[in-house]
């Protein structure tokens, strides 16, 4: 990745949405050259996909925080498990396995404490989990999704 390729990535960080006609302009290249550029981005695993920014307050989900959780059990079948059923819970948005006193922290937006209460609940009975700790969020100063080149 060279320096034309950081410009065209910081244009579609900025705002995936512009077009390939004026990130070409800013990058000095014809139309031709971005677009490929574009997709020797995307091939080689750079850009892994588009997406829209949603607020969550105006979709109702307005309790924002994050969950730290140890496991009963450390083996590879139960981290397994508890990996795979993270996937199919939709108010999970981030999921990461850490180092310290906990092995897991994850981000949860949901539209309550009622419904963060019952996926705790649904932790410690159905997901092997023996201990939580939570965090809510009662403003965010800084909120970025890309990565800084």
């Amino acid at each position: 990745m060279d320096k034309i390729d950081e410009t065209l990535i910081r244009a579609l960080q900025k705002n995936a949405r512009t077009s390939l006609k004026d990130i070409s302009k800013q990058i000095n290249l014809s139309l031709p050259s971005t677009s490929e550029r574009l997709r020797k981005l995307e091939q080689y695993g750079y850009i892994n996909g588009y997406t829209a920014l949603l607020d969550n307050h105006k979709l109702g989900k307005s309790l924002t925080c994050f969950c730290t959780v140890v496991l009963k059990e450390q083996s590879y079948d139960s981290q397994k498990k508890f990996r795979q059923l993270i996937q199919q819970i939709p108010e999970i948005v981030e999921c990461h396995y850490v180092t310290g006193e906990y092995e897991y922290i994850m981000k949860i937006i949901t539209d309550s404490t009622k419904s963060l209460d019952a996926l705790l609940q649904s932790f410690r009975e159905d997901y092997n989990v023996i201990k939580t700790y939570t965090y809510t969020v009662l403003s965010t100063i800084k909120s970025h999704p890309g990565i800084q080149l």
